[in-house]
């Protein structure tokens, strides 16, 4: 019985996703993510570049403290610093957790608070986790909110390779809300580390499809 429930343990930590989401950050681990994306309207161009990267620290078997740098919901460039807790509900499956966000979002000051849920799971194949990740930017001076949510489906395929399947949906202040398909695999390159390749293609609001590359690293 022991054992079973050990393996089973061992199965739903490694069906948690690379973000941390739901799931904290063990005490004193790092995770660090960058991105780069090309997205064009047509093939021929012309091109925008969105470059990433997200930083995760354990405080404790419960806080984990972050740091998000890129661009905003609106497209704006922000850094925002965030503090993120596990709600007491839920069960060893069914995760939930907060987060409260500082910092800027096209330099004026922005408060973020989010809220998500996460899943993990045992597939005939190997293990998997789902995820919805949501997000409002709350502009201080002015009051202008954004909101975002993403919804996950990741699934590993042994211990070499991850696939990924995302929808990612935002409304900003003043624009039409858009819906954006950003499928991606995730391949173990080391111990702790992952090369992940991917792509963007808006549905909704959204008319530029795009191109990911980027990795993953855990201390």
């Amino acid at each position: 019985m022991i054992r079973a429930l050990a393996c089973l343990l061992v199965a739903f930590l490694a069906a948690t996703p690379a973000l941390a989401g739901a799931w904290p950050r063990a005490k004193g681990e790092v995770f660090l993510a960058a991105a780069t994306r090309v997205a064009a309207t047509r093939f021929e161009g012309p091109y925008s570049v969105y470059s990433t990267a997200y930083l995760e620290y354990g405080l404790n078997d419960r806080l984990t403290l972050g740091l998000d740098i890129g661009h905003g919901i609106s497209g704006a460039t922000k850094t925002i610093a965030f503090l993120q807790h596990p709600l007491p509900i839920g069960s060893d499956r069914h995760r939930f957790a907060t987060q409260i966000g500082l910092g800027q979002v096209s330099g004026k000051a922005t408060l973020r608070p989010g809220v998500s849920y996460g899943l993990g799971f045992v597939h005939p194949r190997g293990t998997g986790w789902f995820a919805i990740d949501s997000v409002a930017e709350i502009r201080l001076a002015s009051g202008r909110t954004d909101y975002k949510s993403d919804i996950t489906l990741g699934l590993s395929h042994g211990d070499r390779m991850k696939s990924i399947f995302q929808v990612q949906t935002g409304l900003s202040h003043g624009d039409p809300s858009f819906i954006r398909l950003a499928p991606s695999v995730a391949i173990r390159t080391g111990a702790r580390s992952h090369l992940e390749l991917g792509m963007t293609r808006g549905l909704v609001g959204d008319v530029q499809t795009g191109f990911k590359i980027g990795f993953w690293r855990a201390f």
